[in-house]
């Protein structure tokens, strides 16, 4: 790519929950999710660092928060940062909404209790996928990379995010995707519901101009702010049945539920909800 930069750790934006050093691999994400403002790409990172922080080994990385690391522009880098790092007992976090390579499947095998990864997938319908996440692998994909995890002995949760009321929440939808995770060994997951920004243009003519995502927008009537900003969403009294419901599927699929406050913090609000782990310890 022309414009190329070196690798920066940037301090965490999630001090009370992840508090790892970030790593973006691209500035702007190729994903192109419809109701993301971060869609375009202007440079991706080479393997140069400007400055490797010194307690890096104990507060390990965030790959990525703005990016997906496993993009087709970004995966080979991640796998250098991945080969260079989890040999000195660096940790990471990784989250995305791709395939993972097997060879990068097999360098984290290796290091398995330094590795903790959460694969985006909010629906099984790859036609609203495409749409919503032209540049996301397959909800088969996803699934596939899932069980891979799960049979190397790593970490993995799925996490049902974002939901868009009215397509992805419905009861026969959020039974079959938990099953479908339940079928490839996840023992975790996680969800919450999308947040757009009603000020963001391209978002809102992007959905307005897709009949389901439109009729999904209407639905987006209370306005929330979060630890990374905010906008609109569906209802408390909503998102918190959905959770609910979450919790019992997981549990008849020997699963565990865990909401996020820092993209939902009204789950704070409530005692029947179980909430992330980390959040909690940290807290």
């Amino acid at each position: 790519m022309k414009n190329q930069k070196n690798i920066q750790f940037i301090p965490s934006h999630y001090a009370r929950c992840i508090n790892k050093y970030e790593i973006d691999l691209t500035n702007g994400c190729n994903v192109r999710c419809c109701y993301c403002s971060l869609k375009n790409t202007k440079w991706k990172v080479g393997m140069a660092f400007d400055e490797i922080p010194l307690d890096i080994k104990e507060k390990g990385v965030y790959l990525s928060p703005n990016s997906d690391p496993f993009s087709k522009i970004a995966r080979n880098t991640a796998h250098e940062i991945l080969d260079q790092f989890l040999p000195q007992g660096v940790p990471f976090l990784i989250i995305t909404k791709n395939k993972i390579p097997k060879k990068t499947v097999d360098l984290l095998a290796r290091h398995p209790s330094q590795v903790y990864v959460q694969i985006s997938i909010s629906r099984l319908d790859d036609s609203l996928n495409s749409y919503i996440e032209p540049g996301a692998a397959s909800a088969s994909e996803r699934l596939q990379t899932i069980k891979e995890l799960v049979t190397a002995g790593i970490r993995v949760t799925p996490v049902l995010m974002p939901l868009f009321p009215m397509i992805d929440d419905t009861p026969k939808k959020i039974s079959a995707i938990v099953n479908a995770c339940a079928n490839v060994g996840a023992k975790y997951l996680k969800a919450s519901y999308v947040i757009i920004n009603p000020y963001d243009l391209e978002q809102i003519q992007r959905m307005m101009f897709h009949l389901l995502l439109n009729e999904s927008l209407l639905q987006m009537t209370e306005e929330v702010k979060i630890h990374i900003g905010g906008g609109l969403t569906v209802r408390n009294l909503e998102r918190m049945s959905l959770y609910r419901r979450l919790t019992q599927l997981c549990t008849d699929h020997g699963m565990h539920f865990q909401a996020c406050p820092i993209l939902d913090p009204a789950v704070l609000d409530v005692k029947d909800i179980p909430i992330c782990a980390t959040y909690r310890k940290k807290n």
